[in-house]
């Protein structure tokens, strides 16, 4: 269980970090925290799909970390993880996170809709 919950830290702390660097440049504060938590989901969906290609005893991305990195921002960055590696594609064994991907990218253009008109 320990492990499982080292990804959401290491997700968590990816964020912060990049999203605090992101604040020294010009981008407003959504879309750096979109920017930073996109970039930190398209990584861990990267390295859930090397872990998995590793086999089976090795821990992976729990999908509860994948779909809170997706909601918090990160819908674009899981969209493209998703393209880019072929990983949780197949919609009949993944569709909560298929679902969930679809709500946060419509949640967030709700959020930039209203902050921008």
């Amino acid at each position: 269980m320990i492990h499982k919950l080292g990804f959401g830290v290491l997700g968590a702390g990816l964020a912060l970090g990049l999203y605090l660097l992101l604040q020294t440049t010009a981008l407003p504060p959504y879309a750096a925290w979109v920017a930073a938590v996109s970039a930190v989901t398209f990584f861990l969906y990267w390295l859930d799909k090397r872990l998995s290609r590793a086999g089976r005893r090795t821990a992976r991305v729990p999908e509860l970390v994948l779909n809170l990195a997706a909601l918090a921002g990160g819908f674009s960055g899981a969209w493209l993880g998703r393209a880019v590696w072929n990983h949780k594609t197949n919609v009949r064994r993944h569709p909560l996170l298929f679902a969930v991907l679809v709500f946060s990218t419509l949640l967030h253009a709700a959020i930039l809709y209203a902050l921008f008109t």
